[in-house]
């Protein structure tokens, strides 16, 4: 959709997917978007909407689909702003869509749009990385883009993504601005865990909650964003939590050679021996796929999970016989967060706790 290449990377950005602000297509969340255009035509209109959800269904993509459609439909002649009445006879569009050939969705796909200002983590020209949180400068923009003259006869809209990675003092700035909003200004926070939030923050935003997406939605959306076809619809509906970004996650990093050889890797006996632990281990710990670990933690997780589920469906089954399984759900846990944070040998890790969760799935 873009008309030219960005010359900055975006953050948190899939090969092989759209982002958020160049997407076309948006699946389901039907509710969400009912909830949002009612209020937009009954006039009560809230500056500051919360979306909540797991990662990857959808909740950016809607951000910036709603600022397209704010764009396209503009102020209005009386020049109201959020609060007053933007449709008097209660009739409006039926739906957020916006023709991609239009001006306004255009200017938005190329992060061009004057009256849109999108806050992320910060891009280090120096070491080549994005920072690992969203920083009080990043905010401080949001000083000169309201204060600009150039817009105040327009709707502005500003989305935060995610609002989960503010440090304290980004998130102290955005909540003196949302406790005295400027005018014809729109909000959009995206959370995906908004527990971590300031509770001041979440109490001054209309919440609006996104699910994962199920079939045959999200079959659909696998099939028409070109992630899957055929047979791999149906594995990777079940592997991805209902989430698009996970699915696509799993296609471009190979992730679904790396379920079929974990689940070989954990059939009975549960015996796998020590040179297939060591291939598998060093898929995991590719050099360049670092989002492979992430990918296994969830298959260990799903697994234990699945173990535990099935084991306290028989009614044979005891408490005791359990143990072992939610005693390796808390060490593999603690393994595998403590690699991530002290940076220990992912290859070590991956073995342990194949071993352990193997151990404890033969107990069953």
């Amino acid at each position: 959709m873009a008309d030219m290449d960005l010359d900055f990377p975006i953050f948190d950005s899939l090969e092989g997917l759209a982002a958020p602000h160049q997407q076309e297509q948006f699946f389901g969340h039907s509710k969400a978007e009912e909830t949002f255009l009612s209020a937009w035509q009954s006039g009560k209109m809230h500056h500051a909407w919360l979306l909540t959800g797991p990662k990857g269904i959808g909740k950016a993509t809607f951000a910036y689909r709603a600022a397209r459609f704010i764009f396209n439909e503009g102020l209005g002649s009386s020049g109201m702003s959020a609060g007053d009445s933007l449709l008097g006879d209660g009739f409006g569009p039926s739906s957020l869509d916006v023709s991609p050939d239009s001006h306004a969705a255009k200017l938005v796909a190329n992060y061009a749009h004057p009256n849109l200002l999108a806050i992320d983590r910060p891009y280090d020209q120096k070491t080549k990385k994005f920072r690992t949180e969203i920083t009080v400068d990043e905010v401080r923009k949001t000083v000169r883009f309201f204060g600009s003259t150039a817009g105040e006869n327009s709707w502005r809209v500003c989305i935060v993504d995610p609002a989960d990675d503010l440090n304290g003092n980004a998130a102290n700035a955005l909540l003196k601005i949302l406790e005295e909003p400027p005018k014809h200004a729109i909000f959009f926070l995206v959370s995906h865990a908004p527990g971590r939030l300031l509770p001041t923050i979440r109490s001054r935003c209309r919440r609006l909650s996104f699910a994962p997406l199920e079939n045959p939605v999200l079959s659909e959306a696998l099939m028409g964003l070109d992630i899957a076809s055929g047979d791999q619809v149906a594995d990777l509906s079940v592997l991805c939590d209902g989430s698009i970004r996970k699915a696509a996650e799993l296609q471009s990093d190979e992730g679904l050679v790396l379920v079929h050889a974990f689940e070989r890797l954990l059939q009975p006996p549960y015996n796998p021996d020590y040179e297939s632990l060591s291939a598998f281990a060093e898929m995991v710990d590719q050099r360049g796929r670092d989002q492979r670990f992430d990918g296994f933690a969830d298959l260990v997780h799903r697994h234990l999970s699945n173990q535990l589920h099935k084991g306290g469906g028989k009614g044979d089954v005891s408490g005791a016989d359990l143990y072992p399984l939610a005693e390796a759900w808390e060490k593999a846990g603690s393994i595998l967060r403590e690699t991530r944070i002290f940076n220990l040998d992912k290859k070590q890790a991956v073995i342990a706790v194949m071993r352990m969760v193997a151990k404890a799935s033969k107990g069953l």
